[in-house]
């Protein structure tokens, strides 16, 4: 696998990390603090960096928006990111069942999909993405304005993403 694959599998993994089953209809603004996803609504842009196997370390730019509803039990989002080699879109859709996630996602350019589980709790959330494949281990924690990101990839030419985006 490339290491633009992983690039993209990767994160769209991080992506379903972020987002959890599609709601029929979003929540008003003032809902969005509401639930276990609260945290993770809106709109959010920002980079970081993806880091190689080998110490290689490649900037990217990406921009989020997520949308939040069933009282923040559920949440659908879409993240693109793009750099001076790589340009992709993850929609992703997951469910919240007290605090364990469950959902799936999907890379459109790639036409790659996969699962997702995981638990989330106060603004955290920590799983695993599993797209047949590809697996990887995420961590999102929403503070305030920020939002970011750790994704670790089980073998390929990743090694970690690390991401740091703010409203």
């Amino acid at each position: 696998m490339s290491f633009k694959m992983n690039l993209a599998t990767t994160f769209a993994a991080a992506a379903l990390a972020l987002a959890c089953a599609a709601p029929a209809q979003a929540e008003p603004a003032e809902a969005k603090g509401a639930g276990p996803f609260g945290a993770f609504a809106g709109n959010f842009h920002g980079g970081g960096s993806v880091i190689g196997s080998d110490g290689h370390r490649e900037r990217i730019s990406c921009r989020a928006r997520a949308g939040v509803g069933e009282g923040g039990r559920a949440m659908s989002q879409t993240i693109t990111c793009a750099s001076d080699s790589y340009k992709f879109s993850i929609t992703s859709n997951v469910r919240a069942d007290g605090g364990a996630v469950s959902g799936s996602w999907s890379e459109a350019t790639r036409g790659v999909t996969g699962a997702i589980s995981g638990r989330v709790s106060d603004g955290t959330f920590s799983g695993r993405v599993d797209g047949g494949t590809f697996v990887a281990s995420v961590a999102l924690r929403a503070t305030g304005r920020g939002l970011s990101l750790s994704l670790a990839p089980s073998g390929g030419d990743v090694a970690r993403v690390e991401v740091s985006m703010s409203r």
